[in-house]
């Protein structure tokens, strides 16, 4: 409602939004596996505390993660589980899962890694506005250091081996949050919806997959992760939402000129 209100009452402020009222947050994240160890879907409790104990000392000697807050979701309560929830920083996979899965965050919870979420390691990092580019070289680096203390599932043809096909090759997701009322209003977010989809982006709801736009916010992704480069990835992503702002801007102007 608040976005009707604005238009009501201050239609020059609303109509002014600028990239960074639309563009609400960026997220970028790298989905890893180790070498020789069955994906969380598949293992069992001991193997998943296993992992655990391998991958939480390298996590933590981590530059960016040196510091960082350590969440068992064994010992988490529900309550704990659902503001890391809404708080964007684990899934509701996650979420369900318990002893051998967690979360390593920082300070100001802008980077975290899932432990044995759907892969063994989600490496996420996530900023205010559409800022991809620097989140993508943060996760990066922090994928480097971990790469170097474990051997990941990788294969020479494919790339990185992930439990989810969808996520074989860079293992990359990178994903826009846009506040879109205007569109909405307009009855033509379906169109851009179709629209994405066609050059090989997915939408999706405030909380991700399977979730509704609540709000007129909507989570833009690539849906591509084999046979591109991160680069490719990341620069065709910034191009196409740089396109749904402006059309989200004209949407605005032919509200304020008919109602």
């Amino acid at each position: 409602m608040r976005a009707v209100d604005d238009m009501v009452h201050r239609p020059s402020a609303w109509l002014a939004a600028d990239s960074g009222e639309i563009a609400v947050s960026s997220r970028v994240r790298l989905a890893r596996d180790l070498d020789g160890m069955p994906f969380p879907g598949w293992a069992g409790e001991a193997e998943c505390v296993e992992i655990w104990r391998k991958l939480v000392p390298v996590l933590k000697e981590t530059s960016a993660l040196a510091n960082g807050v350590l969440i068992d979701m064994g010992e988490a309560d529900e309550v704990d589980k659902e503001v890391l929830r809404e708080r964007h920083l684990i899934s509701t996979e996650l979420a369900d899962k318990s002893k051998g899965s967690g979360l390593l965050v920082n300070a100001t919870e802008t980077l975290a890694v899932m432990i044995n979420e759907e892969d063994h390691l989600r490496i996420q990092a996530m900023r205010p506005g559409m800022d991809v580019r620097t989140l993508w070289k943060e996760v990066d680096a922090i994928d480097s250091e971990i790469e170097a203390k474990v051997r990941y599932a990788f294969s020479p043809r494919l790339g990185y081996l992930t439990a989810c096909p969808t996520n074989i090759g860079t293992g990359l997701r990178a994903s826009i949050m846009l506040h879109l009322p205007g569109l909405r209003l307009i009855n033509e977010i379906d169109a851009v919806t179709r629209g994405l989809n066609k050059v090989g982006l997915a939408v999706r709801g405030l909380l991700g997959e399977g979730t509704e736009a609540m709000g007129n916010m909507y989570q833009v992704s690539n849906q591509t992760t084999l046979g591109e480069t991160e680069e490719t990835v990341v620069t065709r992503l910034v191009q196409i939402v740089n396109e749904v702002i402006e059309h989200e801007r004209n949407a605005r102007i032919r509200l304020i000129e008919k109602k």
